[in-house]
């Protein structure tokens, strides 16, 4: 969870650097391309970060073990040729392009990611430890710089370099074997894991999409002060949903054991987990809504020189999105139970049903619905989220 913890406070203290030192068309600019960075990299994972724990904490060898491992790098690879060919063809024909270009590290990373498996074997406490020295380092890199013309694309390319270098050091003894070729999945194998996987990546994909395509879409109808505010607020959501799923993936290993148990204990655990969330996520709720100014002013370093609208515009933003942490966290656990129990149609379905939700809000902001609900977008996508999962999950319960 502190491995979760720390990425979300790296992302909000990086922030406030580029609102004091960078023009708010280029905070925009790094909105959209970190976006971009984020769906990209679920691409490359292509819902490995699920699958491959529960596959390893079901291992019965470490002839099993590598297995899985060889798998998993084996299922990355080509989403991450196909990523990498998209993001050249955009650096270099983007009126934007070199912030693309800054991704790439991000998108080296995501290959060769090791957090499977240092969950699934509770070894993550080192890698959560290196981990925030480097986030360390890159942000006083950041700070170094944050003068610089091109801070935003030192932002992101040296964000990318440092998590790089963290997984590098893990590439060995996660994914390295002298018989490397032996624990190569066979065709079908591949063919039957991208299938199953496929599910898995295509809701990661729409989830991401209710966001960025709405933050894709914003510049055709926001300004940028808008813009930028709910950039802001989309990424303070974004660290939310960071924290919810590192508890969701800390109580992964032990929700594994207590499914295989049967359905009684696993629903027990999920209510005791639930309250947990709900309580710590009613209390974040009640800040943001009573203490919106407080908020933007930690989230601000405590500077007061930022423009007014934008202030005004941030303000309004967080009142508006109180209630989002607690949706987030009323259903984090439903997809934990869908992953359990290998439900990905379902997974899958429920992910396009939301993205629908998603673009037809967004078609009705073209056709001219008022531009003060723009800032009701999240809360609504959460909450249609929260309801279709829950249907999924009892229509699947009333069928089994």
């Amino acid at each position: 969870m502190m491995l979760n913890i720390s990425n979300a406070l790296f992302q909000l203290l990086v922030i406030p650097i580029l609102i004091h030192y960078a023009t708010p068309i280029n905070m925009g600019i790094y909105f959209i391309a970190i976006s971009y960075g984020v769906l990209a990299s679920i691409l490359i994972n292509y819902g490995t970060s699920q699958t491959s724990v529960i596959e390893l904490r079901r291992a019965k060898s470490k002839h099993q073990l590598m297995e899985i491992c060889i798998e998993t790098i084996a299922l990355r690879f080509p989403p991450f040729l196909i990523s990498i060919i998209i993001t050249l063809y955009l650096a270099f024909f983007h009126s934007n392009g070199i912030y693309y270009l800054a991704i790439i590290p991000m998108l080296i990373t995501e290959l060769i990611n090791p957090q499977f498996y240092l969950i699934a074997n509770y070894k993550i406490n080192r890698y959560s430890f290196l981990n925030v020295i480097i986030k360390v380092s890159v942000l006083a890199i950041i700070f170094f710089y944050k003068t610089h013309d091109h801070i935003v694309f030192i932002a992101l390319f040296f964000t990318g370099i440092g998590n790089f270098l963290l997984n590098v050091f893990y590439f060995k003894p996660v994914f390295y074997s002298p018989k490397f070729h032996k624990y190569w999945p066979k065709l079908n194998r591949l063919i039957k894991l991208f299938k199953i996987n496929g599910l898995i990546v295509g809701n990661g994909i729409t989830v991401h999409l209710q966001q960025s395509l709405f933050l894709f879409a914003l510049p055709t109808f926001a300004n940028p002060i808008f813009l930028s505010a709910y950039g802001l607020i989309d990424k303070l959501i974004s660290s939310c949903r960071m924290i919810v799923n590192a508890y969701s993936t800390a109580v992964m290993p032990k929700a594994t054991g207590e499914h295989l148990q049967g359905n009684q204990q696993w629903r027990n655990l999920k209510r005791r987990q639930n309250a947990i969330l709900s309580i710590a996520c009613i209390i974040a709720g009640f800040i943001l809504f009573f203490y919106p100014k407080l908020v933007l002013t930690i989230l601000l370093f405590g500077k007061a020189t930022i423009e007014f609208n934008f202030m005004l515009e941030t303000v309004r933003l967080l009142k508006l999105i109180s209630l989002v942490p607690l949706l987030i966290a009323l259903n984090v656990l439903n997809v934990t139970e869908l992953i359990l129990e290998k439900k990905f149609t379902s997974y899958f379905v429920a992910g396009l049903i939301v993205l629908f939700f998603a673009s037809l809000f967004i078609l009705f902001i073209y056709f001219g619905l008022p531009r003060y609900t723009l800032g009701y977008y999240p809360m609504i996508i959460e909450g249609a989220c929260l309801v279709i999962y829950f249907l999924i999950i009892q229509n699947n319960r009333s069928n089994a």
